[in-house]
């Protein structure tokens, strides 16, 4: 995984909450899984925009997939969207999307979005999207 400029943002970063702009559950500090409502937003400070691939590692309980089905999510990159990959299988899950070069074409921030397909309503009436990991940016060496 990208380290050291921005591309990738871990729950666990010490500065995790200063990227999440919505939507995502709080957690103690360090915690590597956060949950997310249905409309998570994050920012993050690119420094070289080049040969970027979108990155998310995210799990998916068994649980969920009973109460809603299989999961997909709409991402937005700077205004530009796209649809996930349906995901039906339970277990740790990471997902990859080529970004285009006129997504992200200067260093600078970067806002991404996700608007995640059929809620997860727990018994006690939260509303769950995703269970996160990290999200944010690998590179390619293409």
């Amino acid at each position: 995984m990208p380290a050291g400029d921005g591309l990738l943002l871990a729950m666990a970063d010490p500065d995790a909450g200063q990227h999440i702009l919505a939507d995502v559950y709080p957690a103690p500090d360090g915690v590597e899984w956060r949950f997310t409502g249905l409309h998570p937003k994050f920012r993050l400070h690119i420094q070289d925009s080049s040969k970027l691939d979108f990155y998310i590692r995210f799990f998916v309980h068994e649980e969920s997939l009973i109460a809603r089905g299989p999961l997909s999510f709409w991402v937005d990159i700077n205004g530009h969207r796209f649809l996930s990959s349906r995901f039906s299988l339970p277990g740790d899950l990471e997902y990859r999307h080529a970004v285009p070069p006129a997504w992200i074409d200067a260093p600078g921030s970067v806002d991404i979005s996700l608007d995640i397909q059929a809620p997860w309503r727990y018994p006690d009436g939260t509303i769950y999207g995703l269970y996160l990991h990290s999200i944010g940016f690998e590179r390619r060496d293409r």
